[in-house]
């Protein structure tokens, strides 16, 4: 049982309060935010006059376009809507199907190249044995597919039905978006002011960063401090919009009526914790770069192999262990170390689950993803049609901007069915443990959820 749950902070409105430890971040944020603001300005004083050119010359296009400008953006806002709804929509019908369909497709790309150049020839069957190294993702994909829709398939039905409930999620609670999305923004933004901090605050810091000047004790530390502050508000901001978009879910799942400013507050009661979670990622981080960098300039083919082999699994390793550790942090109010320990003794008692998140889940995600592309630029076709009175050549070119496009919210929706299926996943594990009884699963899906767990624990 947990020591204290998010549910009853909920219930009285009572949040643990951390104020000394949010003013020491707000400072840490203030002080990254006005640097970097300073150093736009800095740039903008230097190059002024080629920015006010280019200006000069694109404004009378946006003057005379202002209408259309606005029009895009506009059609562009209330598809994106449309499609994260649709999403949440399909999401709720489809379940398990999602899954069945993205394997489908899977496959087909796994196998398109390699079958595409047997058939035209360009690689005889005769050759086959020693071209054999281009069918490995095929067969790879294949197995793994056959593996879940026959070992597994109890578990990846169980899955079909947190993909139905992630969608009554997102529908019912449409603030679990909010997060993702103002997280999107500050990237952007923290990357611009840390393009002008390394052009301006940092001695030679863009050109270390590039690689141009060594790195020395003089403009090293100042350059290390940089990026290790950049890093910790880049990835702090992640971790808190996880979250808050997590105990928006959680709270639901209790069987509450959560609003986007209780998933705040929630974040806010384990804010020490996300801090020291966030130090950690920075210093995981930084030990993959420094691998990437020895294993970029070395010499060896083998040892480079063997360095970004070894920066990839620990990244993967990381993730892996920090699963469930926001979700249980917040849920269960935990330290960092705690829900780090946490995390990783649920993943491995539920290490199959998470794998079927990994690759059966993700392929249904990303058949939502080709949804939004596919909506898009049905979108996009129709507005360019009638906006140049059916021009054939300029309809196209606004499609594809749409598709481009496209990639922002199907992005945006895609991490929040990401956070809100963890979440449920978590609850569901949670609530197999015996730590509650009542959640907001509705019967009739509870009842297939817990079917499938007694036969897939049958198949131990």
């Amino acid at each position: 049982m947990a020591r204290s749950d998010l549910y009853e902070y909920h219930e009285k409105q009572e949040y643990p309060s951390h104020k000394g430890v949010i003013a020491g971040l707000l400072i840490v944020f203030g002080a990254f935010i006005v640097l970097g603001i300073y150093s736009l300005m800095q740039l903008w004083s230097i190059y002024e006059t080629e920015i006010v050119g280019l200006i000069t010359i694109v404004s009378p296009l946006l003057a005379n376009n202002l209408w259309l400008l606005g029009a895009g953006l506009g059609a562009l806002l209330v598809l994106s809507v449309i499609m994260a709804l649709g999403a949440s929509s399909a999401a709720k019908r489809l379940g398990g199907t999602l899954i069945y369909i993205g394997a489908f497709f899977m496959n087909l790309l796994a196998w398109a190249i390699p079958l595409f150049l047997i058939v035209t020839g360009a690689i005889p069957l005769a050759m086959l044995g020693t071209a054999w190294p281009i069918l490995i993702p095929g067969l790879f994909t294949l197995f793994i597919t056959l593996l879940l829709f026959t070992v597994f398939k109890e578990r990846v039905r169980r899955a079909g039905e947190i993909i139905k409930l992630t969608g009554q999620v997102t529908l019912d609670e449409k603030g679990t978006f909010v997060p993702p999305f103002l997280t999107m923004i500050f990237t952007l933004v923290s990357a611009l002011f840390f393009a002008g901090i390394m052009l301006v605050v940092i001695p030679d810091g863009m050109n270390i960063l590039l690689g141009n000047v060594e790195m020395t004790l003089e403009n090293g530390w100042p350059f290390a401090i940089g990026v290790i502050v950049y890093l910790f508000v880049t990835i702090f901001f992640y971790n808190f919009s996880y979250a808050t978009t997590s105990a928006i879910t959680y709270i639901y799942m209790r069987g509450r009526d959560p609003t986007l400013g209780d998933g705040v507050r929630a974040s806010l009661g384990v804010v020490g914790g996300l801090i020291v979670l966030s130090i950690m990622s920075v210093i995981v981080t930084i030990i993959r770069m420094i691998i990437q960098a020895i294993a970029r300039n070395s010499n060896n083919a083998l040892a480079r192999g063997v360095g970004y082999a070894a920066e990839g699994a620990i990244g993967w390793i990381w993730a892996l262990i920090n699963y469930f550790t926001i979700p249980a942090m917040v849920a269960e109010e935990l330290s960092a170390t705690e829900g780090v320990k946490r995390s990783a003794g649920l993943v491995r008692s539920n290490f199959v689950d998470v794998m079927i998140k990994e690759t059966a889940v993700r392929w249904g995600f990303g058949v939502l993803a080709f949804m939004f592309f596919i909506g898009f630029a049905i979108g996009g076709a129709l507005f360019g049609w009638f906006y140049t009175g059916g021009d054939i050549m300029m309809t196209i070119v606004i499609t594809v901007v749409f598709i481009v496009f496209a990639s922002i919210p199907s992005t945006i929706v895609l991490r929040t069915f990401d956070i809100v299926y963890v979440t449920l996943l978590y609850v569901f594990i949670r609530r197999k443990e015996g730590d509650y009884a009542r959640t907001a699963i509705p019967s009739p899906m509870g009842r297939e959820l817990e079917a499938a767990y007694d036969r897939a624990q049958g198949q131990r």
